[in-house]
Parts: C-alpha cells; sequence; structure tokens
C-alpha cells in the first residue's frame, strides 16, 4: 500500500509539472499570436534634400504602429535601384523616371507619393554667363533617366542650344562639385544639396533654378513593392501618411527641420539653409497627370540623338500610382 501511494504521488508531481509546462507553452505561443512581431520596413534613399522628409519621419516617430521602419542609406541611384529590385529594401525614395522605367519593364512598382516639389537649381562655373554658354562644354547629370536631364534638356531648348550640342556626364552627386572646381565641366544639374555647395564654395553660381526651367517641376517620389504593400497595406499607408506630415513640418519648422537633417544626414547647416531656399515639401499627393507630362518630356528627349530611348515604352500611369496616394495631403 505504501509503495503504491508513493507511485501515485510521483505521478501527480509529474502530471501536475506537465500541466505547468503546457500552461507556459500556451501562454508563450499565446504572446507570439496575439502580439505578432511587426515587419521591418526597409527604405532605401539618397543623402539629399530629396529624401529629408522620410528622415524627419523617423526623427519624429520613433515606433510606428504596424512596422518598424529601417533606413538604408545609398551613394547612388544605381546601387539603390539594385537594391529595390533583389528585395533587399521593400521601397526607396527616387527619381521618378527610374520608376516609369520599372513600369514599362513590368517590374513591381508604385509610387506612393512624391517626397518634395521643386528645389534643384543648374550650377555652373563662374565663366558660364547664361545657357547659351553651355553650347560645346560639358556638363553633369546624376542619371541619363533622371529629371535633372529633362531639365537640363529644357533649359538648352529655351536658350535655342541643341541637346546634342552639350556633352552631358553622368556622375554621382557628390562627385559633381569638385568635377566643376577642377574644370571637368562647365555645369551640372542635380539634387540638392550639391548645388549649394558650389554656390557656398564660390565655385559656382545659380544659372536657373527648376521651377524656372520648368514650372511645377516633380522630382522624385516614394516608391515601394506592390507585392510588399499587398502584404502590408497599412504599414504602407502609415508611412505616407508620416512621411506627408513630416513635409508639412519642414515647411513651417525650417530651422528645426536643419537640425535634423544636420545630424541625420552629416550635412553642414548652412548647406541645407540655402537649399532649403528652393525647394518646398507640402502637397506631396502625385497627380496622374504631371506623370503622363513627365513621362511625354522623357520620350522627346533624344538621348544619343534618338528620341524615345530613354524609356522603352510608354509606363502605364493608373497602375503605377499607389492606393496610398489618394489618401495623402
Amino acid at each position: 500500500m505504501r509503495r503504491r501511494g508513493r507511485h501515485n504521488s510521483v505521478g501527480i508531481v509529474l502530471l501536475f509539472l506537465s500541466f505547468v509546462l503546457v500552461l507556459a507553452g500556451c501562454g508563450a505561443g499565446g504572446t507570439a499570436g496575439s502580439q505578432t512581431e511587426k515587419p521591418v520596413f526597409k527604405i532605401g534613399y539618397l543623402p539629399i534634400t530629396h529624401s529629408l522628409p522620410l528622415v524627419v519621419a523617423k526623427s519624429q516617430r520613433q515606433e510606428f504602429q504596424h512596422f518598424t521602419l529601417e533606413l538604408v542609406r545609398f551613394g547612388s541611384w544605381p546601387d539603390l535601384m539594385d537594391a529595390y529590385h533583389s528585395g533587399a529594401i521593400q521601397g526607396a525614395s527616387a527619381l521618378l523616371p527610374l520608376a516609369l522605367a520599372d513600369q514599362v519593364r513590368g517590374r513591381p512598382v508604385e509610387v506612393e507619393l512624391l517626397t518634395h516639389r521643386g528645389g534643384d537649381v543648374l550650377v555652373a562655373a563662374p565663366g558660364i554667363h547664361s545657357v547659351a554658354d553651355l553650347k560645346g562644354k560639358r556638363v553633369g547629370i546624376p542619371h541619363r533617366l533622371s529629371v535633372h536631364n529633362v531639365l537640363l534638356y529644357e533649359a538648352l531648348k529655351k536658350a535655342g542650344v541643341d541637346y546634342q550640342q552639350v556633352e552631358k556626364v553622368e556622375m554621382a552627386p557628390p562627385e559633381m562639385v569638385s568635377a566643376l572646381a577642377r574644370g571637368d565641366i562647365a555645369a551640372y544639374v542635380v539634387a540638392e544639396p550639391f548645388g549649394a555647395k558650389a554656390v557656398l564654395a564660390g565655385t559656382g553660381h545659380v544659372l536657373a533654378r527648376a521651377e524656372d526651367i520648368i514650372p511645377g517641376w516633380i522630382c522624385c517620389g516614394l516608391i515601394v513593392n506592390p507585392k510588399w504593400r499587398a502584404q502590408h497595406p497599412e504599414a504602407v499607408k502609415e508611412l505616407a501618411k508620416a512621411v506627408a506630415d513630416a513635409g508639412v513640418f519642414i515647411d513651417r519648422h525650417r530651422d528645426e527641420a536643419v537640425q535634423i537633417a544636420a545630424k541625420e544626414l552629416n550635412i553642414a547647416p548652412d548647406l541645407w539653409k540655402k537649399s532649403l531656399e528652393w525647394i518646398r515639401f507640402n502637397d506631396l499627393a502625385p497627380q496622374r497627370g504631371e506623370l503622363e507630362t513627365l513621362q511625354n518630356r522623357l520620350l522627346t528627349i533624344p538621348w544619343d540623338n534618338k528620341p524615345g530611348s530613354l524609356l522603352p515604352g510608354r509606363a502605364d500611369i493608373e497602375k503605377l500610382v499607389g492606393e496610398s496616394a489618394g489618401g495623402v495631403h
């Protein structure tokens, strides 16, 4: 009888321990199930004024409800777009012409909103006094599929200079300032703050602003992989809203925005202050009409003396504009 009681006692203890372990397991499983880990939303950017709303949004909102934001810095547009195409990042602050080309090629891309309006300048060496003086000269652009190439084309056309009479040099933005100072190029047009850098250094001056060349000019936007958006629609909406809100904040609080930019992007405040004279960050909802106009201009440019060679066809603008765009103001 004693032996049986001892066995019963051991059995009860083991049963109790098993029950405790099961409860612990269910508790752990319940916690994981009820508090699903937020997806990491990786967004690529270049350290330029066009990316400022992204940086400010992350600075202002350390935590997002539907995702964890990770900003990934790149030094050139090709590197950024390679990362986007490979899936290493799910979105980016990118040149709109690159998004148009991706859509034509059938690559997954949507433009959720613009990241700025206006803002860039055509900067020239001291000896260049007008756009007409660029005839026969070398001019730096960041990428053939950039709106800066469009700006150069339109500026030359207005000045009566044939586009083919200017040598276009594709360069990474940071290289342009020193190239102008050395005399390797006569001018360049690129994202800020690289124009302001030459102006403040005295090695260049503003030949024309983007808005002077093309009123209502647009350049970059927040692009997102639509496959990722289909899986995390609320995350994309939340990010688009946060970036749009950050744009409004920048326009209303320039000094605070400059401090955030100087800290997060490691660019001197005086450069930002100069750059922000030429740019605004409100009204970021992309309009299909302005994207269509941009596409038409790209198709007009005779790159390598071949009109229409920059884009492999016409993009479907309706499909290009993301679902989040309608809710951003």
